[in-house]
This record gives structure tokens, sequence and C-alpha cells, in this order.
């Protein structure tokens, strides 16, 4: 074991033991891989069977929350789908935040994750992320690393309610992390707050998002993650952000290269090793790869029923990653327990069923419960949120992976 330690540039070096609990749930950490994830949307506790209940009688609450803190950023990532950079023009004050937290709390949420843009670059974070624990809530971060300093760690380790960091790292190579996140020296940056938080104390994972210029980093980022007490999360670049080459998109074999990937790690190392998942666009329902992503099974999209997205101006979706086509209402217009409990929105997945679902999707013997897999990742390649072409199963039976007699789409 190779025990990293931040890069020398640091003025000066966070200390303290490393004692990160790599036995957590989610796309920061993955635990036994069947819990709760984070920066995907987190699910409920499976109920009885390991079968999360039908959305009209199941326990309908927003468990985690991902919070857009706002669109400033410092870097300019190419495949990113909001095309952050410049702060939204009316962005929420601290008291219209605070309000925010206090109804999710009153609404049975139980976790917040802040991201933006990048939310360090809001010069009142701090006091956010305060808000976050003076409403009883966990907090979860997500940053690019380049406004993490020393400062910055020992704040963040004085949190108590801080329940993990997420760092994106899309490269063991500097060259290539850079030119994808539009800055030199992010690369640096980024791998010293991943250490450095690691060594304060603090559970801190590695989130990398992958396409066509980076899919060659998985296994090299494998060899510098290994036995780091750090987890990692894998996602896929969207279609969609301003800045996306579309060529860059990753396609179906490619895609499935991924699931193979993260199915070999986790049969060479043990999650105390490696714990890795893809996030809630990788997958679903190999009969092949076993799982890949953050639980055992994919129960479908839980955006707008038990995961809720909020923008930095006080709109909302039921999840961050969907496109703006879905927002849902704005948080100054009437309160989030309002739009919440309106029964005309989130219909996507309040009101689901399979008469929805669209090509191969429509005869798939998963569609009842997957509703088509990431609608995000649906709704970019195809327009329509009920079929999805990046689908692990699909993929098996359409390419002849699998030899199924009753497949669905066609015969043998």
């Amino acid at each position: 074991m190779t025990d990293r330690r931040a890069p020398e540039f640091a003025t000066d070096s966070a200390s303290g033991a490393a004692r990160v609990s790599a036995a957590r749930g989610g796309a920061l950490g993955n635990g036994d891989l069947g819990e709760p994830g984070n920066a995907g949307p987190e699910r409920p506790p499976v109920r009885g069977g390991g079968v999360i209940e039908p959305p009209e009688v199941a326990d309908r609450r927003p468990y985690s929350v991902n919070v857009e803190l706002t669109l400033a950023c410092n870097l300019r990532c190419r495949h990113c789908g909001s095309s952050a950079g410049k702060p939204r023009p009316d962005e929420l004050s601290l008291e219209e935040f605070a309000t925010c937290f206090a109804e999710l709390a009153q609404l049975g949420g139980e976790e917040v994750c802040l991201l933006g843009g990048e939310p360090l670059v809001r010069k009142d974070w701090e006091a956010i992320c305060h808000q976050v624990g003076e409403a009883g809530l966990r907090l979860v971060l997500i940053t690019n690393g380049m406004a993490v300093n020393d400062e910055v760690v020992r704040r963040m380790a004085a949190m108590p309610h801080l329940h993990r960091v997420g760092v994106s790292l899309d490269a063991a190579h500097a060259e290539i992390h850079d030119d994808l996140r539009g800055r030199s020296g992010s690369h640096a940056r980024a791998l010293w707050a991943l250490f450095s938080l690691r060594d304060a104390g603090i559970e801190v994972g590695a989130i990398t998002t992958l396409s066509r210029p980076n899919l060659e980093e998985l296994q090299p980022l494998a060899e510098l993650l290994l036995d780091q007490q750090i987890t990692w999360q894998i996602q896929v670049a969207s279609l969609g952000g301003t800045r996306f080459d579309s060529s860059d998109h990753l396609d179906r074999a490619a895609f499935y290269r991924v699931g193979q990937f993260i199915s070999e790690c986790r049969r060479r190392y043990p999650v105390d090793r490696l714990p890795v998942a893809g996030s809630h666009d990788i997958g679903h329902h190999s009969e092949i790869l076993g799982p890949t992503g953050e639980l055992a099974e994919w129960h479908g999209c839980g955006a707008g029923l038990y995961t809720l997205g909020i923008m930095s101006d006080g709109r909302i979706k039921g999840c961050l990653s969907q496109h703006d086509d879905f927002i849902e209402d704005n948080l100054r217009h009437r309160s989030l327990v309002d739009i919440w409990n309106d029964p005309n929105l989130f219909t996507r997945n309040r009101r689901f069923s399979v008469e929805q679902l669209e090509g191969f999707c429509r005869q798939c013997p998963y569609g009842a419960t997957c509703r088509a897999g990431c609608s995000n990742v649906a709704y970019t390649t195809t327009g329509c949120t009920f079929d999805n072409p990046f689908c692990f199963y699909r993929i098996e039976q359409e390419d002849g992976l699998v030899a199924h007699p009753d497949r669905p789409g066609g015969a043998g």
C-alpha cells in the first residue's frame, strides 16, 4: 500500500490521522454498495423483500436533496451540464436558504448536498453549510478543489454535521484533467483537496465524469485511488451543456465498457480497498456484469419521489440532473412544502404507468420498476424520458451479448 499525501505546493499540510470510513453509502462512500447513495439521487431504506414499494404507497419525502448554491464557477469544464461560470442573475439569499432547509426538515428530509457551479466561490458558503446543520440535516459538499486550502479544510473539519465531501477528479494524468476542466493546475488542486480532507478526518470521495477524452483514464485512476481510504463514484457526461462536443459523448459500446470496468474492480478488490460505484446514470439490470451502482438493485429514477433538485435562483426540479425543460415550480412563488405536496407536479414518476414506456423499454421485463432508467440520459439521447438506449440489459439483448429466447424487441 502506498499512502499518498497532498502535493507539496500547499502552504502547510492539513494534519490529523486519516479516519475516513470507507463503509458509508452513496456516491461518495459506497460501503456495501447497497446502502443509500448521494450524488445521484439517494434512496430511502429498502423495505421488505429488497423491493422499494411503489410510489403511491411508499414513504414519499425528499430524503436527499441536491442544492445548487451558485452557478458561479472558477473552472470551465467541457462536460458541465449546466454550463456553469457566471452566477445566475438573482440567486437565493442566506435567509431564503435558511427557510428552504427548515421546510426540507419539516417534510422529513435527511440530507442536503451543496454543489454548483462551485459552492466554495460563494462568499457565504460556510454560513449556508451551518444552516443545514441548524435545520437538523446532514451535509454533503461537492467541490472541484480549486478553492480548498488549509483554512477551508480546518473549517470543514469543524462542522459536526458534515457527512462527506466529493472532489471532482477526471483523470490520473494532469494534462487530461486540466484540459477537460479548462484550467491548468486544476488537477494538482483536486489531488491536494482529496488527500488533505482525508488526512483531516473527513470522509471524502473522488467523482469522475467520463467522456471519450478520459475513458482510458479509468485504470490509472483505480491505481491512484487503491488503498487510499477514498471512495470513487463514476458518472457519464450527458448531452446538454453548451461547452460539450457531442462527438465526445460515449457511445453504447464505450458505455458498456464502463460497466465492465466497475464490475471487474469489484471482483478484484474488496470494498475497503477500492469502494467504487457507478452513479444513477450507469446501469441497469445486467445479466452479465452484476451490480455496478450504488444499490444492489436499480429501482428507478427517484426524482420527485425521494429526491429533489433546487437551483440557485429558487427553481425546482425533481432532480438537478434533469434538463431545464423539467422545471416544476419556484421557491419564490410558494413554499417548498406546498410544491412538494402538489399532486400535479413531478408527474413523470408520481403518475407513471408502463403504457408511457416507448421503444425497447415498453417490452422490457424490468420496465415497471426501472421506468427507463435515468430520465436525463433518456431525454438527452432520444428526446423522450421513457426510452433509454443507455442500459446494460438493453445493450446485452440488442447486441446479442446474452442468449435469451424471449428477449424484448425480438426473438432468439
